[in-house]
């Protein structure tokens, strides 16, 4: 079977989806009809479905697509449901409206941040402290580094590359919140907030300040989920996702775009790795 985790809309815009596992499982030898089989009937067959769905043939459900090429996987035709779709990269099918439930909204159920929500206190003039090393945006590993005190607060550090991060449950309405040390980040922003943060999809902020840390996660808890870059107190850029805080009510190629502002707003920055977005 193929798998599409982790792919993004700057992904998809440029490579494509299973079409691309497709065609790239094919420049490596694999034939054209086992790529496919790979990519549709196995799926079925796996999870036990193959019985009723994901095969042409009397008694089975299945989409079918039409390609002109068996190497370039581009269908000309759609079929969902029997009926055609798409064709010719158009939809040829009037879309059916749906109502937007309403559990899927405002699901970020926090109070308003302020800085105090992001410090960390001592009355040590320099404390050590546990850090969150990351290694790759999604690998890490536990590090330390000595960080200095200033009116009772803990502060992170630009010069040796040490942020603050926090994680705020803003599904359940209750006030659970940790804030720690991320290291190796690398960027020159004030902060990064997400809840689109693999697996809990909580709110996570990154920052290198606690009023722009407060900012940012202000910003999503108004515009109720998405990816912000907030600095110096003024947003960088924003993708609002308003359902469930992980999906956009937005056309694709304005989520695309909003997406890239996001990304190249820290990668441009300095930051070590080229997905920041994953980091969360």
């Amino acid at each position: 079977m193929f798998c599409s985790d982790g792919l993004d809309p700057l992904d998809i815009t440029k490579y494509g989806h299973i079409d691309h596992c497709i065609r790239e499982s094919v420049k490596l030898g694999l034939k054209p009809i086992d790529a496919i089989t790979m990519a549709s009937r196995n799926c079925f067959d796996y999870y036990k479905m193959g019985k009723d769905l994901g095969g042409i043939a009397p008694g089975k459900l299945a989409d079918i697509l039409i390609f002109d090429d068996l190497k370039n996987v581009k269908p000309s035709k759609v079929f969902v449901g029997g009926k055609l779709v798409a064709s010719n990269g158009s939809i040829v099918a009037p879309l059916k409206k749906k109502t937007i439930p309403s559990w899927i909204k405002n699901t970020v159920k926090t109070k308003k941040f302020s800085s105090s929500d992001f410090e960390i206190k001592s009355k040590k003039k320099q404390v050590n402290v546990s850090t969150i090393f990351m290694q790759t945006e999604i690998i890490t590993k536990l590090g330390s580094s000595e960080l200095d005190v200033s009116d009772g607060k803990v502060n992170s550090s630009l010069d040796k590359d040490i942020w603050k991060v926090a994680a705020f449950d803003r599904i359940h309405g209750t006030k659970n919140h940790v804030v720690g040390f991320l290291e190796n980040f690398g960027a020159n922003i004030g902060a990064f907030a997400s809840t689109w943060s693999f697996h809990e999809n909580d709110l996570i902020v990154i920052g290198s300040n606690d009023s722009d840390m407060a900012l940012a996660a202000n910003t999503l808890r108004k515009t109720q989920g998405g990816l912000v870059v907030v600095s110096s107190g003024k947003t960088q850029a924003l993708l609002p996702l308003p359902l469930a805080g992980i999906i956009s009510t937005d056309s694709f190629d304005k989520v695309s775009s909003n997406f890239e502002n996001v990304n190249n707003s820290i990668v441009d920055s300095g930051c070590k790795f080229s997905r920041p977005h994953l980091i969360p």
